[in-house]
């Protein structure tokens, strides 16, 4: 038997300066024209829409310049620093930004003064005075707490800079990028600073009725983690995905805004004048309607621009491309006709769907529609592939692969066991017309969750079914309601207002007969609901009714909600795919079961049924709570969660005029209290949202408790400050509210002592920020004993050198999957690329970045099957395969009591990933947070 390779480390790809290293950049800067800044600010004063009348909206100057000026490095949003742009030569034609800042002021600050004649305003004060610099790229200083702070060209040239020399010098990965006619082009600027290049051309790819264009790119970004003073710099392979046939449905991202898309302009010398680099920019347009009544327009702001713009025709009209994005997107593939310039992409988005003209249209005349065929993810092999590749290429400017990780072992590879409430029945009603779906429900409860089906009786017209096990029960109710599910016709009123006010009054009067028919119970009661797609709702011309169903029965009727499907369809035993065959010798197809599955233990959940929390440090259960921090329009909607240590789960929202008190409510009644419409407070309301979020860490407790707090929204939004990388100090806490780094006001620390029993630890899920992490080995030297290191994958043979990417110490166990794990292998691309001369594997579990922060990878999920060795860099072969990128937390224990052991609670926080009933799939937020989040669906 041929030994097998072992895993030693985990990799994260990710680069740092190394010590003292200097990287001048020669560019030019110009401030922006202070004449101008107090006609703007007195303007923006005067705003009535204005929110926060002494911060200008300089975000939208940012981002329509580096959507128009290519010669633009960077655009501050900070009008009074000396640096306002920065390119490498100084801009000879600035009418652009003169152009730009006009429509800022009359689309942003200024809507209100119309009658100012702010362009010639413009053009008298726009005299930009563009200084020479030198700076250092790699410039860098250290914060208190031992974080890298990035200086501002640091942040935001030395990915432009990076990117542009791979370009410039031609460099290759050597994959698919050696193809003869393939090269690396440079991708739209970005306000956060990171910069791409993209594979070019894009590739057109077809699976079954499914057409589309793919490529990759490779985006670069400096990051920084907490308590490490070294600048950081990812570079991570992404797919871009691009239309080829005409968009049938755009999805909005927010019902209080438009749906929007992004079209990608490529010229092949510049697309602004002709004579830039071969580049990319970023065109985003607002989209309304769907299938053949979509329409595409500029963002507010553009079409003035366009339309005076040195070269106004390069800009093609978006509405044009909707209709025939083939052609712009390759017009040697139409033929015919004048060929566009510049070539116009739509870029593909989650949630698209086009229109498949090779079908034939279905009985009711629709048109046929599909997906994109190309897939998402890369795979182990490639994401090192590129870190490999990237090494010896930023070495030459002084950066160097970070050494790698070391795993924390956990005292056992199971899970605590989970523990719900025994000995309850929970209420469920399944309103069906379909006997099929009423004959899955009861295969469910009794096969899948092994419940007996012990009585049946009637209730008025209802049929009663008591289903019992040893845990718990479920009772459930089978009601046929008939045309009260039916949808109803649109609103046909012309008037924009008169139409919203009618379809509020028809969904009003179908939720006062749902109330009628179903009036509350004494206790939530979960409802199961049969309902078609909403292609049927669009086909028929008439309202769905889940949306109102998910606001008005938890409010008006005491019934949480979960929307279904018919299961109509007859099972496939001969069928290729293995979800069409019988369950269990039944009429139910296997994928059908899974569905209803994933309902009926989410609707489980939404009336109670949740694990205990596991204990801790070995002792009792802590008490644990989180803050949801969900998104309403000018709202946020803070939600309190906390598990107590009797398994008691509850929420609280914030206080608001309308309901003046808020007591702390079992979980299973925050979704009524949410579609009433409570909690919300309004986002400028800073000292309410930090009195709120400092009553949930309940400093007067003495009890041992938990308050996992995420970055992304806590840190961002300015509500604890403290939970910056460059300000969270361990074991010093500063309460939410308080600025760290105000002079006026000093923020004095709080420290375990005079906080007894409390514990925080502060999670970032931000993927922008946070390296992707692989196993790779052997050791030079062993460090742990031979039987703590599993098997790698087999698929490669012993490493002879150790990687140069990987050059440090430690040893880590392996969590990868074996190299045998189901799916069709494409080897006959593989071979492309450069080969890996170190054996490499998945990893999950837990590593030690330093002795506070921990980066933690979740198991690759089931639905993942695609061996690790096929590579979707090496040819377009595998382009339309899913891979998986294992995506990593960042755990930082930041506030712990006296004899703490922060490896222990990382691996807590870990745990709580997976430690659910609803689902046996690991969570990308740990327990009470994702429960938040499932709670956004009820906000009203």
């Amino acid at each position: 038997m041929t030994d097998r390779p072992k895993i030693s480390f985990i990799q994260f790809p990710l680069f740092a300066t190394k010590p003292d290293a200097w990287l001048p950049y020669e560019l030019h800067t110009a401030a922006f024209p202070l004449g101008l800044l107090p006609r703007l600010e007195r303007a923006w004063a005067s705003n009535p829409k204005a929110r926060k009348k002494d911060r200008l909206p300089t975000w939208a100057l940012t981002e329509l310049l580096l959507e128009l000026e290519p010669q633009l490095l960077t655009v501050s949003t900070n009008l009074r620093a000396g640096t306002w742009l920065s390119a490498v030569h100084p801009l000879i034609d600035t009418t652009v930004v003169a152009l730009a800042l006009e429509a800022w002021v009359y689309g942003h600050v200024a809507a209100h003064e119309s009658d100012v004649p702010w362009g010639d305003i413009i053009g008298e004060t726009l005299k930009l005075q563009w200084k020479p610099a030198r700076p250092n790229l790699l410039e860098r200083g250290v914060q208190p707490n031992g974080t890298a702070e990035p200086s501002e060209t640091a942040y935001k040239v030395l990915a432009t800079f990076l990117a542009a020399d791979w370009v410039d010098r031609g460099r290759h990965l050597g994959g698919r990028d050696t193809v003869k006619g393939s090269s690396w082009i440079m991708g739209p600027a970005s306000p956060d600073g990171d910069r791409s290049v993209f594979l070019w051309p894009p590739t057109r790819l077809s699976r079954g009725a499914e057409q589309g264009y793919s490529t990759h790119y490779l985006r670069f970004k400096v990051v920084t983690l907490p308590h490490d003073s070294r600048l950081l710099l990812r570079v991570v392979p992404h797919v871009a995905r691009m239309a080829a046939t005409q968009p049938a449905y755009i999805p909005r991202r927010s019902k209080y805004e438009p749906a929007t898309a992004t079209l990608l302009l490529h010229g092949p010398s510049g697309v602004l004048r002709g004579t830039e680099r071969d580049s990319l920019l970023r065109a985003p347009v607002t989209v309304t309607g769907v299938k053949d009544e979509m329409r595409w327009t500029w963002k507010p702001g553009l079409p003035q621009i366009l339309s005076r713009l040195p070269s106004p025709d390069l800009f093609p009209l978006p509405n044009q491309v909707r209709v025939d994005p083939e052609r712009y997107a390759s017009p040697s593939e139409v033929g015919g006709g004048q060929t566009p310039n510049p070539r116009a992409f739509l870029l593909h988005s989650t949630g698209y769907n086009y229109f498949n003209d090779t079908a034939d249209d279905t009985e009711d005349g629709a048109r046929e529609t599909d997906g994109h065929p190309t897939g998402t993810g890369f795979q182990p092999i490639d994401h090192l592939t590129v870190f490999e590749a990237m090494a010896p290429f930023l070495e030459e400017h002084h950066l160097m692969p970070v050494a790698p990780a070391t795993e924390v072992k956990p005292r056992s590879r199971r899970l605590p066991q989970k523990c719900p409430p025994s000995g309850v029945e929970y209420p469920i009603e399944l309103w069906h017309a379909t006997p099929r779906t009423a004959h899955a429900v009861h295969l469910v409860l009794t096969q899948v969750l092994g419940l007996n089906d012990t009585t049946t009786a009637r209730a008025g017209d209802a049929v009663v079914r008591c289903y019992r096990g040893d845990e718990f029960s479920v009772r459930l109710h089978l009601v046929k309601p008939g045309l009260l599910l039916a949808g109803w016709p649109k609103a046909t009123e012309t008037d924009p207002d008169k139409r919203r006010q009618a379809r509020q009054a028809a969904v009003e009067e179908r939720a006062r007969l749902w109330q009628e028919a179903f009036p509350p119970e004494a206790r939530p009661v979960g409802c199961l609901i049969e309902l078609e797609g909403p292609g049927y709702y669009k086909a028929a011309r008439l309202e769905d009714p889940k949306k109102p169903l998910k606001n008005a029965l938890p409010r008006q009727c005491n019934r949480l909600v979960q929307i279904i499907k018919p299961v109509n369809r007859e099972p496939k035993p001969d069928a290729k795919r293995t979800g069409l065959h019988p369950f269990e010798d039944t009429d139910v197809r296997k994928e059908d079961i899974e569905r209803i599955t994933a309902a009926v233990r989410d609707l489980l959940r939404q009336l109670g049924h949740l694990p205990a929390i596991p204990t801790l440090f070995g002792a009792a259960p802590f008490e644990v709570s989180a803050l949801w921090l969900a998104h309403a329009g000018p709202h946020f909607v803070p939600m309190l969660l906390r598990m107590r240590t009797d398994g008691t789960a509850t929420g609280q929202l914030i206080p608001s005029p309308n309901h003046p008190i808020e007591p702390e409510i079992p979980l299973e009644r925050l979704p009524a209290a949410l579609a009433e419409g409570r909690g919300k407070v309004k986002r400028t309301d800073q000292e309410a949202l930090a009195y709120f979020l400092r009553g949930a860490l309940a400093e007067d407790d003495t009890h041992d408790r938990l308050f996992i707090a995420r970055a992304a929204t806590l840190r961002n939004k300015g509500l604890w400050p403290w939970l910056a990388n460059r300000h969270i100090t361990p074991d010093a806490l500063v309460w939410p509210g308080i600025s760290v780094t105000d002079p006026d006001k000093a923020a004095v620390p709080r420290l375990p002592a005079s906080l007894p029993g409390l514990r925080i630890v502060r999670i970032n899920d931000d993927t922008g920020e946070l390296p992707h992490g692989f196993g790779v080995g052997p050791a030079p030297v062993a460090t742990e004993p031979e039987d703590s290191i599993e098997d790698v994958d087999s698929e490669q043979g012993p490493a002879e050198t150790y990687p140069s990417a990987a050059h440090a110490q430690g040893a880590a166990g392996d969590s990868a999957s074996s190299g045998d794990d189901g799916g069709d292998t494409e080897t006959e691309s593989v071979a492309v690329l450069p080969e890996l001369r170190y054996s490499w594997g998945r990893f999950s579990g837990v590593a030690r970045w330093n002795d506070r922060g921990y980066l933690a990878i979740n198991p690759r999920p089931d639905t993942s099957q695609l061996p690790k060795g096929v590579s979707k860099l090496s040819g377009p072969g595998n382009d339309s395969k899913n891979g998986q990128n294992p995506t990593s937390l960042h755990i930082h224990a930041s506030f712990l009591q006296d004899g703490d052991d922060p490896d222990q609670l990382a691996l807590y926080v870990q745990t709580l990933r997976r430690f659910h009933s609803h689902t046996n799939k690991a969570t990308r937020l740990p327990m009470m947070l994702h429960l938040g989040k499932l709670m956004e669906e009820y906000i009203s």
